[in-house]
């Protein structure tokens, strides 16, 4: 049978779709695309290679670090099990196939618990620490003692367990505990009334004031965007899906990828660019409440940054260790003035702004995410700080545009912003 080219060409279409479209609703993703697009719920990135640094000696480390990969809050528990209930009710048996036997993990009772995955982020984190810097491992300890470690971490149970996992890589086989010869660290909990340093916004009631409506541009976004997500979701599956439920759906696209590796879940039901819509709307979301969409953002992390110098000024630890949330990560990061290349973001931003922004919390503020402050000296005495977010160098502003900053040229970028008085800031 000779086939003419229209019938060539609709066969050509009928292939390519076959292979670019969803069937009867269902999306099939890279999952490691998917793990960089998942906003804070992003699961931490490993660098491919340490940065490490030729010519210098490295006399103290700061971390100040999120916690490990966890258990959805309270309200997104809620919301994944509103949605799954009512996806129970479509019809559309193809599209849903995985809720025959998908078992809902996230429970009211493991909320905002640290998971496997949390603990094992921390844990390597600390091995690679102790691998690239092993002369500053063996300076910390004073015959068997560990004087040269100061750990702290906010009033909650993630956060703490976070360090401890950290300090497990970190230590492993430096001392006598058990088969990997661990050691255990002491670790100060900072309570949570008062808490400058970690848990900075339960603690600054001119905070709260000022981000009292830093949902608003979110909200715009997340109705314009998902508009058509909902109906779309809505036709194929035959019940109403609203542009909240399409929230839903995604938060249990991040969890079932970050606690099971699965993309066949809840991703199945999303496209490429409603995912990236539902990050984006969250960076929004971040970016208003936590970081430069609001100015008082900027001066919140005052106290922390105040005990970071003090700390490299005073020398009284090889490694200073916090571990906190995403709020302690962005704010600094704010204090800072690093990753503000962007123009204000905004709900209508045009596309361009939004696909090339450098404000992204999948890559600036994951599970895990860190800020590391290094002292470094050369062979004349010189000392210098070399600022890296997630294990990336990064060059803070008054630097020179330099990753390796003269300490005195460090200080002297941050004079104005350290005057600062916390009080004084977080009064109403």
């Amino acid at each position: 049978m000779q086939l003419t080219f229209p019938t060539l060409a609709l066969a050509a279409l009928v292939c390519w779709q076959s292979l670019i479209l969803p069937t009867h609703g269902q999306y099939h993703h890279d999952i490691n695309w998917v793990k960089r697009h998942l906003g804070s719920k992003s699961p931490y990135p490993v660098p491919e290679k340490p940065a490490t640094l030729e010519g210098y000696t490295l006399e103290q480390l700061q971390l100040v670090v999120r916690h490990g990969s966890r258990y959805p809050s309270d309200g997104d528990t809620e919301d994944i099990a509103t949605i799954l209930e009512k996806l129970q009710e479509s019809k559309n048996k193809t599209a849903l196939a995985w809720l025959e036997d998908y078992e809902n993990d996230f429970t009211q009772e493991r909320s905002g618990a640290l998971n496997t995955q949390g603990q094992l982020e921390q844990y390597l984190h600390g091995r690679r620490v102790s691998e690239q810097y092993p002369d500053l491992i063996d300076s910390i300890f004073n015959l068997d003692i560990p004087l040269g470690i100061k750990s702290a971490s906010s009033e909650s149970e993630r956060t703490s367990q976070s360090a401890t996992a950290f300090h497990m890589g970190l230590f492993e086989g430096q001392g006598d505990l058990g088969k990997a010869k661990q050691v255990a660290i002491p670790l100060f909990m900072y309570p949570r009334e008062g808490d400058k340093l970690i848990a900075i916004d339960d603690n600054c009631p001119a905070w709260d004031v000022a981000t009292e409506n830093s949902g608003a541009e979110s909200d715009l976004y997340q109705e314009k965007s998902h508009k058509a997500t909902a109906q779309r979701l809505t036709a194929d599956l035959g019940i109403d899906i609203t542009v909240s439920d399409v929230e839903y759906i995604y938060a249990g696209c991040c969890f079932d990828i970050s606690h099971q590796e699965r993309e066949d879940t809840f991703c199945s039901l999303l496209s490429e660019q409603d995912i990236l819509e539902s990050e984006y709307r969250e960076d929004l979301s971040y970016y208003y409440k936590y970081s430069y969409g609001t100015s008082l953002n900027e001066q919140v992390a005052c106290a922390l940054a105040q005990d970071i110098v003090k700390h490299i000024e005073e020398k009284d630890a090889q490694l200073v260790l916090k571990v906190g949330h995403t709020q302690t990560i962005l704010f600094l990061q704010t204090f800072l003035g690093v990753h503000h290349e962007d123009p204000v973001l905004y709900a209508n931003s045009t596309q361009s702004v939004i696909d090339n922004r450098v404000f992204r919390t999948s890559n600036i503020a994951t599970m895990a995410s860190n800020v590391a402050f290094e002292l470094l000296s050369n062979e004349k005495g010189e000392q210098f700080v070399r600022v890296l977010v997630s294990e990336i160098p990064v060059v803070l502003p008054g630097c020179d545009g330099k990753e390796v900053c003269p300490l005195e040229t460090f200080k002297k970028a941050l004079t104005s912003k350290l005057s600062c008085n916390f009080d004084e800031v977080c009064a109403k």
